[in-house]
């Protein structure tokens, strides 16, 4: 009896879980450790199925084949995100039924292992993939990696946001809204939904989440994440060189077309080039200083503004524009123009062209002739974006060059 008195020891220490099963799948013994791992007691389990304590057969069947054939057999089983290899034998019980005892392979490190090498793995395969095809943009680039991902990694929904902007969402706009507070890779709550945002160079993906879900997204966004952005890097640098090439281009068609048009039709032209040129641009104008009084001689985006003349104390932005060119500047962002212009004596004639919008954002170039303004140019967006420095420098650059051809002219 020493034996059994052994054999009992063993499977009671045994650092893996262990049972035995009647042959109608019923629990007649279970050890410390599946007690443990279940956190579950003789009382709870034992006499009882699968089905009843979990609601689960998949066991059973497997249990079934290896009562009628007497050979072992292995299934895989998930329990609040470990992962089990489970070896079940056939066993001859004290009233010469069968019945069967397992042992329970934790495997969770194996299987979360081999997880984050095929999505390392899958994700490098669409970026193969994807970088076949010209990419228009940062933005179309990360759309179609996310579809891409959500088709061949079974991801279910996702959000994705810029900056302050979402671009495409499966989500309640509140998630979305939530996300963009959060820095970092977190997991948050919305109605009792949890969530995780993860972000990376100017954009948030958001996606569903779980206690495994998350472990994987700290694992696998290190790995996967330095690819992604250095193919936006790639895509950012050669929309760089492409707008480098296009302002140089179309300066040197301002140049050669200088004297050859009637003023007016110049400086559309070139308005129209900048506007195009310029990322943030959406409409524009431009200034001159003619008889005392500031005229529009070239609009996009603002219909009949070319009809409006005014004192130069009646500026949109009052004094603001004198301040910044005392202060050195010939280029420069207007902040809060929506106040600015609303309390304009012009206020009404800026309201009806839209100005009044708190997203209104104005880029101004100065015309200066040794020390006296004739005019400017104003490249507005009603996005709320602010501009960037390669788009000041561009802009600057027209200014330089428009002063020079402008001091030829008698405004």
């Amino acid at each position: 009896m020493r034996h059994l008195f052994y054999l009992q020891q063993f499977f009671e220490r045994l650092p893996s879980p262990a049972f035995i099963k009647d042959n109608k799948f019923r629990y007649v013994w279970i050890n410390k450790e599946w007690k443990k791992t279940y956190e579950l007691d003789d009382r709870k389990v034992i006499g009882k199925t699968d089905q009843k304590i979990f609601g689960n057969t998949i066991s059973e069947k497997i249990e079934s084949k290896v009562i009628k054939s007497k050979k072992n057999q292995e299934y895989e089983k998930e329990y609040k995100d470990k992962f089990f290899r489970v070896v079940v034998i056939p066993i001859r019980l004290g009233d010469g039924t069968y019945g069967v005892a397992g042992i329970e392979f934790d495997e969770t490190k194996k299987y979360f292992n081999d997880l984050v090498l095929q999505a390392n793995l899958k994700v490098s395969e669409i970026i193969r993939e994807l970088l076949v095809s010209p990419l228009e943009s940062k933005d179309f680039f990360v759309e179609r990696l996310l579809d891409k991902v959500q088709e061949k990694m079974h991801l279910e929904k996702y959000a994705l946001i810029k900056n302050d902007e979402i671009i495409k969402s499966f989500f309640p706009e509140n998630v979305c809204l939530k996300a963009m507070t959060k820095e970092g890779i977190k997991e948050f709550s919305v109605n009792t939904v949890k969530y995780i945002v993860i972000p990376f160079d100017e954009y948030k993906v958001v996606i569903n989440s779980s206690p495994i879900i998350l472990k994987l997204t700290n694992y696998i966004v290190p790995l996967v994440l330095p690819k992604v952005e250095n193919v936006l890097s790639k895509i950012e640098n050669e929309a760089r060189k492409k707008q480098y090439y296009t302002t140089m281009e179309k300066m040197v068609e301002a140049v050669i077309s200088w004297k050859k048009e009637k003023l007016e039709n110049f400086l559309q032209k070139v308005l129209e080039d900048i506007v195009q040129i310029i990322p943030e641009a959406e409409k524009g104008t431009v200034w001159l200083i003619k008889d005392g009084k500031y005229k529009c001689i070239a609009e996009v985006g603002y219909k009949d503004a070319t009809k409006l003349e005014f004192p130069p104390e009646k500026t949109s932005y009052g004094q603001k524009i004198e301040e910044m060119i005392k202060e050195g500047y010939t280029v420069f962002e207007i902040e809060g123009a929506k106040d600015l212009v609303s309390t304009s004596p012009l206020a009404e004639t800026f309201k009806k062209y839209g100005m009044f919008d708190p997203n209104f954002r104005p880029l101004l170039g100065v015309f200066k002739v040794g020390n006296s303004v004739i005019g400017n140019i104003s490249i507005d967006n009603f996005s709320g974006i602010s501009f960037s420095s390669e788009s000041k420098k561009i802009l600057e650059q027209y200014v330089k060059i428009l002063s020079n051809f402008l001091e030829e002219y008698e405004i």
